[in-house]
């Protein structure tokens, strides 16, 4: 029997929309195109493992705050109503949900003592007769 699973995702995997994959497209993006003129798969690229290279290419933080409408400073708007279109939203911070998801991590999956427990016994580098 194997070990069980202590996370409810590969850590390594990026929390985008749509699951999590690379290639997932968004309601809002298309074709990879972002109204924000930057996109999720971007943004992960550059941080995930950090690539000095992809940040260069994107403009430099400057650019990209610029892009993701962010003060460097004090950071998003306090109720953010308008789209990258410019058009008004009733609900704040609607056109950043549906491109960049929720700011929220998946929430773990808990692994109970008797799964341990199992994994231990079964575990051949902690039996004495392996």
């Amino acid at each position: 029997m194997a070990p069980p699973a202590t996370g409810g995702s590969n850590e390594r995997t990026p929390l985008l929309p749509g699951g999590g994959s690379s290639t997932a497209l968004h309601s809002s993006g298309g074709s990879g195109s972002s109204p924000f003129g930057v996109t999720p798969q971007q943004l992960t690229q550059m941080l995930d493992p950090k690539d000095p290279d992809s940040l260069r290419e994107l403009g430099g933080p400057d650019s990209i705050c610029k892009a993701l409408m962010v003060d460097p400073k004090v950071g998003l708007k306090q109720r953010e109503q308008i789209g990258a279109n410019g058009q008004y939203h009733s609900e704040p911070f609607q056109v950043r949900r549906e491109v960049f998801g929720r700011n929220t991590l998946p929430t773990a999956h808990e692994v109970t003592f008797l799964q341990l427990l199992a994994a231990a016994y079964n575990d051949r580098t902690l039996s004495k007769y392996s």
